[in-house]
């Protein structure tokens, strides 16, 4: 009867064990995708910060390498990936986001890819990144002069649940 006990005790010691070591990797695999989702935020951060020139109130003289257009706002905007922009720092309007590529081929950007070392299969999350740029216009000058609120946002699903998250930051003029 002790043996019996002892082995029922070790069982249920057993059991419990390998179901938090299973949800300690459930969190551990959603802080990575968190951790990824962020540095790819931080990242167009960083690009909205140091394109150039940044000057929404003067006009470009001259043409566009990729569009050819003269005489637009000179403010960054990838013309040369077509429907899947890099960056577009453009106003968009209250409530209006805008999709950025990270590769100018698809929308899908990558959060997170685990490469499985039992049989080699990549596993990759992908996500969906957008942009929404907005005029603060604090002194209400026009033309204005900003500064200029962008607020970035990827989205995916890990696991049947879909993740959201988002950063902004807020740039003025370069001159």
């Amino acid at each position: 009867m002790e043996a019996i006990i002892g082995i029922a005790v070790l069982g249920i010691g057993v059991a419990t064990t390998v179901g938090a070591l299973t949800k300690i990797n459930s969190i551990a695999a959603m802080s990575r995708n968190s951790t990824g989702a962020y540095s790819v935020l931080m990242n167009q951060v960083d690009l909205f910060q140091s394109l150039s020139p940044f000057n929404p109130q003067k006009t470009n003289q001259n043409p566009d390498p990729c569009s050819g257009a003269t005489n637009t706002a000179q403010i960054p905007k990838d013309g040369c990936h077509g429907s899947y922009p890099l960056y577009d720092m453009t106003l968009t309007g209250s409530g209006t986001w805008r999709s950025l590529s990270v590769d100018g081929t698809t929308f899908n950007v990558p959060v997170y890819q685990y490469k499985d070392p039992n049989n080699n299969t990549v596993v990759v999350v992908n996500g969906q990144l957008s942009v929404q740029v907005a005029d603060l216009n604090f002194a209400g000058t026009n033309p204005s002069s900003g500064p200029f609120q962008a607020t970035f946002k990827i989205t995916y699903t890990f696991l049947n649940r879909n993740y959201s998250f988002t950063m902004s930051t807020i740039r003025t003029s370069d001159i």
